[in-house]
Protein backbone atom coordinates (compact mmCIF):
# COMPACT_ATOMS: atom_id res chain seq x y z
CA UNK A 1 0.00 0.00 0.00
CA UNK A 2 2.89 2.37 0.69
CA UNK A 3 4.30 1.77 -2.77
CA UNK A 4 0.96 2.60 -4.29
CA UNK A 5 0.84 5.88 -2.34
CA UNK A 6 4.31 6.76 -3.58
CA UNK A 7 3.67 5.60 -7.13
CA UNK A 8 0.49 7.65 -7.63
CA UNK A 9 2.11 11.09 -7.09
CA UNK A 10 5.03 10.13 -9.32
CA UNK A 11 2.71 9.09 -12.15
CA UNK A 12 0.63 12.27 -11.75
CA UNK A 13 3.73 14.47 -11.77
CA UNK A 14 5.02 12.79 -14.92
CA UNK A 15 1.64 13.12 -16.66
CA UNK A 16 1.28 16.78 -15.70
CA UNK A 17 4.84 17.52 -16.79
CA UNK A 18 4.22 15.90 -20.17
CA UNK A 19 0.92 17.76 -20.61
CA UNK A 20 2.51 21.10 -19.70
CA UNK A 21 5.40 20.57 -22.09
CA UNK A 22 2.92 19.85 -24.90
CA UNK A 23 1.24 23.20 -24.28
CA UNK A 24 4.53 25.12 -24.27
CA UNK A 25 5.86 23.45 -27.43
CA UNK A 26 7.15 25.77 -30.15
CA UNK A 27 4.40 26.71 -32.58
CA UNK A 28 4.61 25.37 -36.11
CA UNK A 29 4.16 27.41 -39.25
CA UNK A 30 0.73 29.09 -39.50
CA UNK A 31 0.23 27.59 -42.92
CA UNK A 32 0.29 24.07 -41.51
CA UNK A 33 -3.29 24.41 -40.22
CA UNK A 34 -4.89 26.67 -42.83
CA UNK A 35 -4.50 27.29 -46.55
CA UNK A 36 -2.39 30.09 -47.94
CA UNK A 37 -4.44 32.86 -49.57
CA UNK A 38 -2.63 35.24 -51.86
CA UNK A 39 -4.02 38.74 -52.36
CA UNK A 40 -5.81 39.42 -55.62
CA UNK A 41 -3.89 41.50 -58.12
CA UNK A 42 -4.83 45.16 -58.36
CA UNK A 43 -7.34 45.87 -61.13
CA UNK A 44 -5.94 47.58 -64.19
CA UNK A 45 -7.24 51.08 -64.92
CA UNK A 46 -9.77 51.29 -67.72
CA UNK A 47 -8.42 52.62 -70.99
CA UNK A 48 -9.54 56.08 -72.08
CA UNK A 49 -12.38 55.96 -74.58
CA UNK A 50 -11.48 56.52 -78.21
CA UNK A 51 -13.51 58.97 -80.26
CA UNK A 52 -15.21 57.46 -83.25
CA UNK A 53 -13.99 58.48 -86.65
CA UNK A 54 -15.90 61.44 -88.15
CA UNK A 55 -18.80 60.51 -90.36
CA UNK A 56 -18.61 61.50 -93.96
CA UNK A 57 -21.45 63.62 -95.18
CA UNK A 58 -23.45 62.69 -98.26
CA UNK A 59 -21.39 65.04 -100.41
CA UNK A 60 -18.21 63.15 -99.48
CA UNK A 61 -16.77 65.85 -97.24
CA UNK A 62 -15.33 64.98 -93.83
CA UNK A 63 -17.03 66.60 -90.82
CA UNK A 64 -14.73 68.85 -88.74
CA UNK A 65 -13.29 67.29 -85.60
CA UNK A 66 -13.92 69.26 -82.42
CA UNK A 67 -11.38 69.08 -79.66
CA UNK A 68 -12.09 69.06 -75.93
CA UNK A 69 -11.07 72.71 -75.64
CA UNK A 70 -13.55 73.69 -78.38
CA UNK A 71 -16.33 71.81 -76.62
CA UNK A 72 -15.49 73.55 -73.33
CA UNK A 73 -15.56 76.94 -75.06
CA UNK A 74 -18.98 76.20 -76.54
CA UNK A 75 -20.34 75.14 -73.17
CA UNK A 76 -18.74 78.09 -71.40
CA UNK A 77 -20.49 80.68 -73.58
CA UNK A 78 -23.74 80.32 -71.65
CA UNK A 79 -23.19 81.40 -68.04
CA UNK A 80 -25.11 79.80 -65.23
CA UNK A 81 -28.05 81.90 -64.09
CA UNK A 82 -27.55 83.06 -60.52
CA UNK A 83 -29.87 84.74 -58.05
CA UNK A 84 -27.08 85.64 -55.65
CA UNK A 85 -26.59 84.12 -52.21
CA UNK A 86 -29.38 82.08 -50.67
CA UNK A 87 -31.99 84.15 -48.91
CA UNK A 88 -32.29 83.52 -45.18
CA UNK A 89 -35.86 82.87 -44.13
CA UNK A 90 -36.51 84.40 -40.71
CA UNK A 91 -37.97 82.09 -38.10
CA UNK A 92 -41.61 82.82 -37.33
CA UNK A 93 -41.91 84.98 -34.24
CA UNK A 94 -43.91 83.53 -31.40
CA UNK A 95 -46.69 85.80 -30.30
CA UNK A 96 -47.46 84.12 -27.00
CA UNK A 97 -45.05 84.87 -24.12
CA UNK A 98 -43.53 81.83 -22.42
CA UNK A 99 -45.64 80.56 -19.57
CA UNK A 100 -44.36 80.14 -16.04
CA UNK A 101 -46.32 78.17 -13.47
CA UNK A 102 -46.21 78.43 -9.69
CA UNK A 103 -45.73 75.50 -7.32
CA UNK A 104 -49.44 74.67 -7.53
CA UNK A 105 -49.55 74.69 -11.36
CA UNK A 106 -51.17 78.11 -11.86
CA UNK A 107 -49.86 80.58 -14.47
CA UNK A 108 -47.97 83.51 -12.91
CA UNK A 109 -48.33 86.78 -14.91
CA UNK A 110 -45.21 88.93 -15.34
CA UNK A 111 -42.68 86.14 -14.76
CA UNK A 112 -40.17 85.52 -17.58
CA UNK A 113 -37.59 82.80 -18.20
CA UNK A 114 -34.08 84.30 -18.03
CA UNK A 115 -31.93 81.19 -18.50
CA UNK A 116 -31.97 77.44 -18.23
CA UNK A 117 -34.04 76.54 -15.18
CA UNK A 118 -34.18 80.18 -13.98
CA UNK A 119 -37.12 82.63 -14.03
CA UNK A 120 -37.45 86.29 -13.04
CA UNK A 121 -40.51 87.72 -11.31
CA UNK A 122 -40.71 91.35 -12.45
CA UNK A 123 -43.32 92.24 -9.80
CA UNK A 124 -41.14 91.23 -6.84
CA UNK A 125 -37.70 91.51 -8.50
CA UNK A 126 -36.70 88.00 -7.41
CA UNK A 127 -35.14 85.12 -9.36
CA UNK A 128 -36.45 81.59 -8.84
CA UNK A 129 -35.20 78.14 -9.75
CA UNK A 130 -37.54 76.32 -12.10
CA UNK A 131 -37.99 73.02 -13.85
CA UNK A 132 -39.28 72.35 -17.36
CA UNK A 133 -43.04 71.87 -17.39
CA UNK A 134 -45.50 70.80 -20.07
CA UNK A 135 -45.80 74.17 -21.84
CA UNK A 136 -43.19 76.29 -20.04
CA UNK A 137 -41.37 76.45 -16.71
CA UNK A 138 -42.60 75.64 -13.20
CA UNK A 139 -41.09 77.17 -10.09
CA UNK A 140 -39.44 74.53 -7.91
CA UNK A 141 -40.90 74.10 -4.41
Amino acid sequence: MNTRMLLLPAVLAAALGFDASAQIAAPGKPTDTRPVVTPAPAPKPLPTPVRPAPMESQSGKVAPVTSDSQIRQQLGTQPIQSQGPAQVVPAPATTAPPKVYDRNGRIIPGVKPVGPNRVFDSRTGRYYDSAPATQGQQIKP
